[in-house]
Order: C-alpha cells, then structure tokens, then sequence
C-alpha cells in the first residue's frame, strides 16, 4: 500500500439479470449483465485515478493471477473460456464517481456459476494525479510500473459462498471493489522522486439477489 499516503478504494457494482442472449436480445435463456462503477470516498492525496479499462470478462472455470494475464486478446480470450461481460475501452476518472456509478457495459451472459472475473486495462492509457499537479504513468519520469507493458488481465478475488457468481432468474448485483490504496506501492522513499509500482488488489462478493 501507500507508505504514508492514503488513497482510496473504488467499487464496481456489476449488475446480473434475467434477459437474452448476446445475438438476439429477444431470445430466452441467457442473462444481461450491466457493468457499473463507482467509488469510495477521497483521500488527500489524489486529484484522480485514471484507468484505462479495456473491458471486463468471465468465465466458468477458475483462474490464477497468471491464467488472468493470458488471453487477453479477445480471439484467444475466446478459446480460454472467457467472455466479455463490459467493454468500456476508455479512460475512466474513478474519483469523478464519488457518491455516484457510471454504467460501462450492458451484455449478455449464459446462465451459470463463474468462477473467475478479470478486469483487462491499458497500462499505457492509465495515470495517477497527485493533487499539485504531478502526473505519474506508465511513460512518465518517475511514473508507474505496470506488471504489464501491454493489455493486462487482472484478476478479481472472488468472495463469498462457493467463490463464484451464480446467474440464473431474477437479478444478481456483484459489487466488485477496485482497492486502490492498497493496490500502489511507493517505490523508494518517495513518490515525486520514485514513482509507483501498481499491484492490483481487487476484490467482488454479491450482496443482493432478487
């Protein structure tokens, strides 16, 4: 976490319902996921957190942090058993979402219990501001390390009964929680000097079904 620097954590609710499939919306026995987020209160440090997401999948079977990286592309993410349940593909200012969601995807999802979910971002898209203005990135001198140069899956620590998300009738909402003040390790003695190391911890439970 921050040595000295508080953050913040930011929380994406994904919202799981009865509908249709991703072809034809009319169609029965699939589900419609609607990806939103939002984010805990400000600390003072920050100005913003800018994440590029690319998208947000799942899938059926379980993933470790290294099976979350890979097939990131969406042709092999296919093949992995992964399917795309939000595509933002845009810079989002989570600290913007104070007090407040954005909705980021709205997709179908077959019914079943999934056992993974990953968030794949653009680390050469994604920035910290430091209030004062310094801006740190995967470019920036100091900036942020990436554990990734390119497109990188991130795992998302599932919790709850079974460890997985269960779709079926009704509505489902997983709230999935972007911890970032425990996700940026200061590297050295200080930020303006050393910059960042990024270590996602993120982490969803679902706290309501209807």
């Amino acid at each position: 976490m921050f040595r000295g620097t508080s953050m913040l954590a930011a929380a994406a609710a994904i919202v799981i319902g009865a509908a249709a499939c991703a072809d034809d919306p009319t169609a029965a026995g699939n589900s419609r996921v609607i990806v939103r987020l939002t984010d805990a209160p400000l600390t003072d440090s920050v100005e913003k957190v800018e994440m590029y997401i690319v998208r947000i999948d799942a899938r059926v079977t379980t993933a470790d942090s290294a099976a979350a990286d890979s097939l990131v592309d969406e042709s092999a993410a296919k093949r992995g058993g992964w399917v795309t349940i939000a595509r933002p593909d845009r810079v989002i200012d989570i600290l913007s979402l104070r007090d407040d969601t954005t909705t980021v995807g709205d997709a179908m999802l077959p019914p079943g219990d999934y056992r993974a979910v990953r968030l794949v971002l653009d680390p050469a898209k994604s920035s910290v501001t430091l209030k004062g203005g310094l801006v740190l990135s995967g470019d920036s001198n100091p900036g942020i390390v990436f554990p990734s140069a390119a497109h990188s899956g991130i795992k998302v620590q599932l919790h709850g009964p079974g460890s997985a998300v269960s779709v079926g009738e009704g509505t489902t909402t997983l709230v999935v929680d972007f911890d970032l003040e425990n996700s940026f390790v200061v590297r050295g003695n200080s930020i303006s000097k050393n910059g960042l190391l990024f270590k996602p911890v993120i982490r969803a439970e679902v706290t309501e079904r209807d």
